[in-house]
């Protein structure tokens, strides 16, 4: 009886270990921030503006920049104008039909200037439209609702405390904080934006209106200021994407970050949903932290290759990620 009970204790004891070591013995795996950047900003311009296509445009481009247009549906001049500045990477966003105050809405007007101004978009310029930006940072309920039906992403206005939305916490996805520029500020002002962006490691929206020259532009800065922020912008370590290029890296980790993965064998699997609004071949970097000889990534047949920093790009929208041992 001894004998026997020794043998229970001994077999559990190795149980308990090889079971143990088999759940350690996988590396962990976390997503890589901001695509590998200390931090990230977005630059997002409102109303359409005439001096967005004169002079954003031509100075984002010069430094191979990218920033989101957010377009009045129904206030659009020099449409080929708009349709060129796609080709170079930059996002059209939704700014309602009529950027009316929320208090004139009725629940049909809240649908016609969501879901209406964004399908009059996409059919003018051929591509989805998958951000909204709220005119005058006014959100009602019913707004957001129709907001949510075919965006992934909103820009709302002023922060809880903050601007700068970090890594670690998970903000309104449909009303995201934007800072918004203003005629009387200097430079300094701005650049306190920026350091304040870096020091906490996070995302910064900026909201830019008119710029110098514009016939009807609100709070309308210098073109000096301008290039002074892109310059400042471009000498740090930080993202600058359109929003919904950071946001949809950003949404993806949140998304990421909450799966449980699945053990079984020598594998570990990780499944997950994306959003209808999700836009295709995002993708999302991750490091594989004690990673050892043996191990490798997989999506489907494809074998996930290091990048030269030695993280791992996977396409989120194949909603499924598998790490193995293969000896």
């Amino acid at each position: 009886m001894k004998f026997k009970g020794c043998l229970v204790l001994v077999l559990g004891v190795i149980f308990t270990v090889s079971r143990g070591f088999a759940e350690t013995a996988f590396p962990d795996l976390k997503v890589v921030p901001w695509n590998g950047h200390k931090a990230a900003t977005s630059l997002t311009f409102d109303d359409g503006d005439p001096s967005h296509l004169d002079t954003v445009v031509p100075e984002l481009n010069r430094r191979k920049l990218k920033g989101t247009f957010y377009l009045i549906a129904n206030r659009i001049d020099r449409k080929d104008d708009w349709r060129k500045i796609l080709a170079s990477g930059h996002e059209i966003g939704n700014h309602t039909l009529d950027h009316k105050h929320t208090n004139e809405l009725t629940p049909k007007d809240e649908e016609a200037q969501a879901v209406g101004a964004k399908n009059v978009l996409q059919k003018e310029f051929g591509v989805p439209v998958l951000t909204f930006a709220y005119p005058f940072t006014e959100i009602s309920p019913g707004l957001k609702s129709n907001v949510e039906k075919g965006n992934l992403l909103a820009r709302g206005g002023y922060g809880s405390g903050t601007y700068v939305m970090k890594p670690d916490l998970e903000p309104d996805w449909l009303n995201l904080p934007a800072h918004a520029t203003m005629s009387n500020l200097e430079f300094a002002a701005y650049q306190g934006w920026i350091d304040e962006d870096l020091k906490g490691g996070g995302w910064l929206v900026w909201m830019i209106h008119g710029l110098e020259g514009t016939p009807w532009g609100w709070q309308p800065i210098t073109k000096k200021v301008f290039n002074q922020i892109l310059d400042y912008l471009q000498s740090k370590d930080i993202w600058v994407g359109t929003l919904l290029e950071v946001g949809s890296y950003f949404r993806a980790q949140k998304i990421f970050e909450k799966v449980e993965p699945v053990t079984a064998n020598n594998e570990r699997t990780w499944n997950w949903t994306i959003p209808d609004s999700f836009p295709p071949k995002v993708l999302l970097k991750i490091h594989a932290e004690g990673m050892k000889d043996g191990f490798e990534l997989w999506q489907g047949k494809q074998k996930i290759a290091k990048d030269a920093n030695g993280d791992y790009p996977i396409l989120f929208d194949q909603k499924e990620l598998a790490l193995r041992l293969s000896r």
